[in-house]
Formats: structure tokens, sequence, C-alpha cells
């Protein structure tokens, strides 16, 4: 569902899925082959939230702006299940995991892997290449070439996914 917030209205590229059941308000810009799935909710009121080319937003997941901190992900980003991404920066090439949070002001650097349920406290600036894990998160090592493909793998999965759901239609 997309819905207007005072003037603004979500600018949703054509060829990216957008759930019905999902939740789009206001200042939100989705590029190309992006998909936003069941009972996700972008909620760009208060500022503007800006999502890439190629990036899912997996079910259940929340984005919100503050207003001093936009939402912006860049392309290539998989968000799994129930995140919750606020306030913040997230570089290209990422995997943020199931339940993790991101805060405002934190800036995720390109090609990093967030593990499941961390998270990124306000203002934390992680490095790329870097595999985060835990409450409060920290940086454990940095990623294997393998690891950096397979964030790649995750985003290609989701585009074709997308792509069966909206010829589906």
């Amino acid at each position: 569902m997309m819905i207007n917030y005072k003037d603004y209205k979500p600018n949703i590229a054509h060829n990216s899925f957008i759930a019905p059941n999902s939740i789009v308000i206001g200042r939100c810009t989705i590029d190309e082959n992006s998909s936003v799935w069941f009972n996700a909710v972008i909620r760009a009121d208060v500022n503007e939230i800006k999502i890439g080319k190629n990036v899912n937003i997996q079910d259940g997941s929340v984005l919100h702006c503050d207003h001093d901190y936009n939402v912006s992900i860049a392309d290539n980003v998989t968000i799994g299940h129930n995140a919750i991404i606020h306030g913040c920066k997230i570089g290209s090439n990422c995997i943020i995991g199931m339940g993790s949070t991101i805060l405002d002001g934190a800036v995720i650097g390109e090609n990093c892997i967030i593990g499941a349920n961390s998270l990124i406290t306000s203002g934390k600036v992680i490095p790329g290449r870097s595999l985060v894990i835990g409450s409060p998160a920290k940086v454990v090592r940095e990623l294997t070439e393998e690891e950096v493909e397979g964030i790649k793998e995750s985003v290609a999965g989701y585009v074709s996914l997308s792509k069966e759901y909206l010829a589906s239609k």
C-alpha cells in the first residue's frame, strides 16, 4: 500500500515488487529491481528514505527516519526479516541479518554482514568488509572473498524471486 504524506508520495521504480500488505509512506524513493516484502513498513514522514537498486526489504522489517537523520540504502543490499533500520546509512553489497537493529546516525560500510539480532548503536561507524555480531554489535573480522560473493548471491536470489512475483500479477 502506498500512502502519501503531506505533499510527498512514494516514488517506486516500475520493475520493483511491493508486496500488497506492505506499507510505503511519504518521501520514499525505491530504485530498480528492488523489493519490499510482506508486512514491511517504510515510513518516510519526517525525513526521506532512499533505497537503491536490487535491494530487498524482507518480511516484517521497519524502516523509519528521524528529523535529523534520513535513511539511505545503497545498491545490492539484503535487509533480513524483522530488521529495524532507523535514521542510518547502509553501503552497497551488505546483508543486514534477521532481527537486527541499526540506529540513528550509524553508517555501515560496503560489503558488510551484520549478523542476526545484532544492535548497531547510534552513531556507530562500521568499516567496509566487516563481519559484525552482537548486542551491542562488534566487528569480529574481515569478510572473505567467498562471503562477499555470498552477499551478491543473496541479492540475485531476491531479484529473481521478485520478478516471479511481478510476473504472477
